[in-house]
């Protein structure tokens, strides 16, 4: 069967979320085991049709031969419904392109998306996404003729990792396979619903991922607080400081 080993880590967690790699490889271990037999029931069966020049002869080969082969794809029928439905839950995870990656972070309500369309000047891409009822949103800008892919994941980032069941954990953690950079935003005002005490607790779990990160201040406008440097208020389109610290990022990043 196929070797999941040179799949890119992102999405070989993601496979392993999904559908279980175990799972997987068993079933369509079961599956070789089938095509096998029925390969070797089929040479076994030309060779005694062609000492023979009985057609009854044949004629029993043939139903015998059909026989053996409904007998063992009766055995992989489990098999073969899981796999079906592991193409369709496949089918779901999120194509991204293999480039710098910004991924965005926060509490629900705090501007990401808004960021998101203010740094990439476009409406992102909306895909689907095993473990949330939300989409991915997915939007690119180009600098010094690089793509710089920028995701935001509603449902992932956005809440204390404690609150997560396994799989929303293992979903959280693959996205450190896919991040080259994490904005964590922060809503000063608190009209997200979230108090700054939750959001700061967090960034916490945020930076025990060992990405490196910009944090942002967004709603400056409504309010600001003095330990987070860069304010931005991104409704207002007004992102500057932002885009700074992220083109400071990417000149190191890239020309390394």
């Amino acid at each position: 069967y196929p070797s999941f080993e040179y799949l890119d880590p992102f999405y070989r967690e993601m496979v392993d979320i999904t559908v279980s790699l175990d799972e997987l490889k068993h079933n369509i271990g079961a599956l070789s085991w089938a095509m096998k037999t029925i390969q070797r029931i089929k040479n076994e069966t030309i060779r005694k049709m062609k000492r023979t020049k009985s057609i009854d002869r044949l004629d029993k080969l043939r139903r015998e031969a059909y026989g053996r082969y409904i007998s063992v794809l009766k055995k992989i029928g489990k098999n073969m419904e899981f796999l079906n439905n592991a193409r369709e839950k496949l089918k779901q995870i999120p194509e991204v392109k293999s480039c710098y990656t910004i991924v965005i972070a926060g509490m629900p309500n705090v501007g990401k998306s808004t960021v998101l369309h203010a740094l990439t000047g476009a409406e992102p891409e909306v895909q689907t996404y095993p473990f949330t009822t939300k989409g991915i949103n997915i939007g690119y800008f180009e600098y010094k003729h690089n793509d710089i892919q920028v995701i935001d994941t509603p449902g992932l980032l956005d809440r204390r990792f404690e609150e997560r069941n396994e799989i929303e954990l293992k979903a959280v953690l693959a996205l450190r396979h896919l991040a080259d950079l994490i904005i964590f935003i922060i809503d000063p005002s608190e009209t997200c619903g979230y108090s700054l005490e939750e959001q700061f607790s967090l960034l916490e779990d945020i930076k025990n991922m060992e990405i490196p990160l910009i944090v942002c201040q967004n709603k400056s406008d409504l309010r600001y607080i003095e330990n987070v440097k860069i304010k931005i208020s991104a409704k207002s389109g007004d992102i500057d400081s932002l885009k700074r610290e992220v083109f400071k990022r990417l000149d190191v990043e890239l020309d390394q």
